[in-house]
């Protein structure tokens, strides 16, 4: 069950917090990600997006914050581990993830706040949404968590959509709807007085306020992404270099969606670009990784660093 959405907007201490754990948490991978020691690298990677959007802390109510940021990094390192074929092995071998990932940065220290920065905003694209809304959205386990969702508010549609990702009124709420009422006709849940007795009107109501929020948020996108595309050009300029690295990316997904996308993925990846997107301080204290593919991060950090 996915945690109670919240408010988009994230206290800065909070991120920094996520950046810079104190040290990488001690797991069984393949358990973290719900997988089989057998797992193909084409598994690992699916499991890996599939628990990202699970557990990612932008879907946490103020209170499970630290939950969610410990269960995230778990999930990243996780898949930093499985991911790459000689860190799988020795895993494998030793059985242990103490030290696994040491010396694979300058002076044998990896500087795991930029690596950790610079792919945390990639965890969540248009793409993965995409890639897995399709596969939940009138799924099993959409259906499983519509009904949980359900029984904890006590029928409350007006709280139900806080913990059902990738869900909005304006689009779900026949669906749901329907989903609930052959529980209740099939004995599987309760009927709340609640939702039997919901008038239409009210129905109408949060429909409504779903959709002009939604709209409201796509203009908002809209403007960040322009503001942050015209500072990318002016620091190419001054610079006399293209856009590189984690922020050319950022750019190419901005200008994807900027025609006005679809559901709640655009506020998501909007609130995303607005904390992270630009690149914040760089330190040696180590934090966990976080997207795919870690090599390539893990070249791009070295990189960097030889320029220094």
């Amino acid at each position: 069950m996915p945690p109670e959405r919240s408010s988009r907007k994230t206290d800065s201490h909070d991120t920094e917090d996520l950046f810079t754990p104190s040290s990488p948490p001690t797991i069984d991978p393949y358990a973290t990600l719900s997988l089989s020691s057998s797992a193909t690298a084409s598994e690992v990677k699916s499991a890996y997006r599939r628990a990202a959007l699970l557990h990612h802390p932008d879907k946490a109510a103020p209170e499970d914050k630290a939950t969610a940021h410990t269960k995230f990094q778990e999930v990243a390192f996780a898949y930093a581990i499985l991911s790459d074929e000689r860190r799988r092995k020795r895993y494998d071998s030793t059985g242990s993830t103490e030290e696994i990932l040491e010396g694979e940065g300058e002076d044998g220290e990896f500087n795991w706040t930029d690596f950790f920065r610079e792919q945390y905003a990639a965890v969540v694209t248009s793409e993965t949404i995409d890639a897995f809304a399709q596969e939940y959205k009138g799924g099993e386990e959409e259906r499983r968590d519509v009904l949980e969702a359900y029984g904890k508010v006590r029928g409350d549609m007006e709280k139900l959509y806080q913990y059902v990702m990738l869900s909005e009124a304006d689009e779900d709420e026949e669906r749901f709807r329907g989903i609930i009422e052959e529980a209740i006709e099939k004995g599987e849940v309760e009927g709340f007085e609640k939702f039997t007795g919901e008038s239409e009107s009210r129905v109408q109501k949060r429909m409504e306020r779903s959709r002009k929020r939604r709209e409201r948020e796509g203009k908002e996108a809209e403007k960040v992404g322009r503001e942050m595309e015209e500072d990318l050009e002016r620091t190419s300029r001054r610079k006399g270099t293209g856009k590189k690295g984690g922020m050319e990316d950022l750019a190419a997904l901005i200008q994807g969606r900027q025609a006005g996308r679809e559901g709640r993925k655009e506020s998501f990846l909007q609130g995303l670009e607005e904390k992270y997107g630009a690149k914040g301080k760089s330190g040696k204290k180590r934090a966990e990784p976080v997207d795919e593919p870690p090599e390539e991060a893990f070249a791009k950090n070295r990189a960097k660093k030889s320029k220094r």
